[in-house]
């Protein structure tokens, strides 16, 4: 504790050298402070009586630390710290394709976007990690090659939903989960869809070059969107950090 103590008058003689802390000429720091740390020093008093002096010195203003000047900085996160990538899976496949896997992963996506109403519940803890409504989500990228798996998906579920008829009762469905990767492979956490099937799929061409270019080239190019309506949703936060480079697969 005295070691605690100690790293505080530590603090509080290079706050002074960096910022101001005023002492009043009207109002002097009391001969009874001096004393106190005089007397905590030799053992005379305790950590807790001497903490007492400390606290009396900033509540009536003998002492001003300025806040704003010690406040944590708003600066970017670095590329290693922030999301940069999403890996999709698909799981628990009900009524999908003949021949395709009960699980499928994709690292190519590279938009995620929210439609529709979604409200956020409140777990035990008080945080939030569950809606009480359908949530909607939408997949955007640039039709590939590497999800052929993907469109077999995709064909068997609007099949199944009857794509601008009535809905039938077989539908395809699955989970999904997204794993939300920061730049040096680290998962930060998974944002998780329950029981979802799919509601359109569509491809357009965006010529728009104020728009991101997903292809790195400035010119037009061809994207898909595929919007999900689900029956849940939860965020998943890794007791640990898992990675780096969990998204290398």
């Amino acid at each position: 504790m005295k070691n605690v103590i100690f790293g505080l008058i530590i603090a509080f003689s290079l706050v002074s050298s960096v910022y101001t802390l005023t002492a009043y000429a009207d109002n002097p720091i009391p001969q009874w402070i001096r004393n106190n740390a005089k007397w905590w020093s030799e053992g005379a008093i305790s950590d807790a009586e001497f903490l007492k002096g400390i606290q009396y010195l900033i509540q009536e203003g003998i002492i001003q630390v300025p806040i704003s000047q010690v406040t944590a900085t708003n600066g970017n996160p670095s590329d290693s710290d922030r999301v940069t990538s999403i890996v999709v899976n698909f799981l628990n496949i009900d009524n999908g394709p003949a021949g395709l896997p009960s699980q499928l992963t994709f690292n190519s996506f590279q938009r995620i976007g929210e439609f529709g109403q979604t409200t956020t519940g409140y777990g035990n803890t008080g945080s939030p990690n569950a809606v009480s409504v359908s949530p909607e989500f939408q997949l955007i990228d640039l039709p590939s090659k590497d999800k052929s798996q993907y469109y077999q998906l995709l064909e068997k579920a609007l099949e199944t939903v009857g794509q601008g008829s009535t809905q039938t009762n077989q539908k395809t469905s699955f989970d999904v989960k997204i794993d939300l990767i920061t730049g040096d492979g680290t998962l930060l956490h998974t944002v998780e869809y329950d029981k979802c099937n799919v509601l359109t799929y569509w491809v357009y061409t965006d010529s728009n070059k104020q728009d991101y270019r997903m292809a790195g080239e400035d010119q037009a190019e061809y994207r898909e969107v595929t919007n999900f309506l689900c029956q849940g949703y939860h965020l998943d936060f890794p007791s640990t950090s898992v990675g780096p480079n969990y998204g290398s697969q």
